[in-house]
């Protein structure tokens, strides 16, 4: 639990710091307000709103798998994600903006166990409260691509008889093949 008051301390500091200099954005990316593209490739399917003034935004971003599961082509397990993020800006230049982005990433993926009238699904599921700094490079106006790093707090429930949840604390990152992008077309500039 001194984990995650130290995580939630951390990110309160960086908004507030992040809001105090969101006055001096000279020279910062022009954009629309909103966009499709994702910040996770768990949740792919994904809008970033900004509001006051291209300060803040939201991140909302979904997924959705469904597999064929043993050899019955009626067997299938399915998997879900959802992500929640609101960026701030702590600085930009003519092409990118430096993010502070507390976010929640909730999923679950079936597991099948059998085959035929035993076969039997599991549902584990994951929670992960995260806090990262992201960098948005605008290729050309309107058109971003992203990566970020940061901390998380995960919670795993394995749904497994005997199992119980466990939590675990650590950093997190993206690389190059799991680069965000948004691409912007709605309101704004």
């Amino acid at each position: 639990m001194k984990r995650v008051a130290v995580a939630v301390a951390v990110l309160l500091i960086g908004i507030i710091t992040s809001l105090a200099m969101a006055d001096d954005m000279a020279g910062s990316p022009t954009h629309k307000n909103i966009g499709v593209g994702f910040h996770n490739v768990e949740a792919p399917l994904g809008i970033r709103w900004w509001m006051k003034s291209q300060k803040v935004a939201v991140d909302l971003g979904l997924g959705y798998s469904s597999t064929p599961a043993g050899s019955d082509p009626n067997e299938s397990v399915t998997g879900f994600a959802f992500e929640v993020g609101v960026p701030f800006v702590i600085h930009s230049w003519d092409r990118v903006h430096v993010l502070l982005r507390p976010g929640l990433l909730y999923q679950s993926q079936e597991v099948g166990f059998g085959a035929g009238p035993t076969f039997d699904t599991r549902t584990p599921t994951s929670l992960a409260f995260t806090g990262e700094l992201e960098a948005e490079v605008f290729l050309v106006d309107n058109v971003s691509i992203s990566a970020a790093n940061g901390i998380a707090f995960v919670s795993d429930d394995p749904d497994l008889p005997g199992e119980d949840s466990h939590t675990s604390f650590g950093t997190i990152g993206s690389n190059f093949t799991t680069l965000g992008f948004h691409v912007y077309f709605l309101g704004g500039p």
